[in-house]
C-alpha cells in the first residue's frame, strides 16, 4: 500500500507542478489574469447558477463515492489528502480556465451556440482524462465517460452564471478535493471497471 501512496503522491505532485507552473506563467504574462477568474463578480451570480453548481457537485461526488477508495479518503485528513486539496485548487483554476474560459469563449466567438459549447467542453474535458486509464481500457472509458458529464455540468454552470468562471472553479475544486486521492489510488490499483468498481 505504501508504494501506491507514493505513486499517488508523485502523480498529484506532478499535476501541481505542471499546471501550477503554467498558471504562474499566465499570471505574470497576462494583464487581466486575476480579473478573468471572476471572483470580483461572484456575488452577481444568480441563485439558479449557485444551485446548478451545488447540484453538479452533489451528483458527481455521490457517484464517485460508490468507489471504496474514494469513500475511504474523502474525509481522511493526512499528508496525501492535504496534497490532494492543494492539487484540487490548482486543477480547479487551471482546468476551468482551459476547458471553460478559453475553449467556450473561443467557441462563442466562432458563432457556436450554448448547447454546442457545453457538449464540446464536456467532450474535451472527458478526453483529457483518458490518461487516468493507464493500461486499463475499462478505467480509461470510466474516466472519460464520467468526466464528460462533470465537464458538461460545469459548462452549464458557466453559461447560467453569465460566464463567471469563479463559480466553476469553486465547484471543480470541491469535487476534486472530496474525491482525491481516492480516485487516483483506485486507478492505480486497477479498480475502475466499466462504469463500476472492479472487485
Amino acid at each position: 500500500m505504501q508504494s501506491i501512496n507514493n505513486q499517488t503522491f508523485k502523480i498529484i505532485s506532478s499535476i501541481i507542478l505542471v499546471q501550477g507552473g503554467i498558471l504562474f506563467f499566465w499570471f505574470f504574462t497576462s494583464e487581466n489574469f486575476i480579473a478573468s477568474l471572476g471572483f470580483s463578480t461572484l456575488t452577481n451570480a444568480s441563485a439558479l447558477a449557485w444551485c446548478t453548481a451545488a447540484l453538479v457537485v452533489v451528483i458527481y461526488v455521490w457517484g464517485a463515492a460508490s468507489i471504496s477508495n474514494v469513500r475511504e479518503h474523502m474525509f481522511k485528513f493526512n499528508k496525501l489528502k492535504f496534497l490532494a486539496l492543494t492539487g484540487a485548487l490548482v486543477s480547479g483554476v487551471f482546468e476551468e480556465l482551459v476547458f471553460r474560459k478559453l475553449l467556450m469563449d473561443y467557441l462563442q466567438e466562432e458563432g457556436f451556440g450554448n448547447f454546442i459549447q457545453i457538449i464540446i467542453s464536456g467532450l474535451a474535458f472527458g478526453l483529457a482524462h483518458l490518461v487516468w486509464g493507464g493500461k486499463a481500457l475499462s478505467a480509461a472509458i470510466n474516466a472519460t465517460f464520467y468526466t464528460f458529464f462533470l465537464g458538461a455540468g460545469l459548462a452549464l454552470v458557466y453559461i447560467i452564471s453569465d460566464r463567471n468562471l469563479a463559480l466553476c472553479i469553486v465547484a471543480h475544486t470541491i469535487v476534486t478535493g472530496l474525491i482525491e486521492p481516492g480516485l487516483i489510488k483506485s486507478a492505480l490499483l486497477d479498480k475502475l471497471g466499466y462504469f463500476k468498481e472492479r472487485t
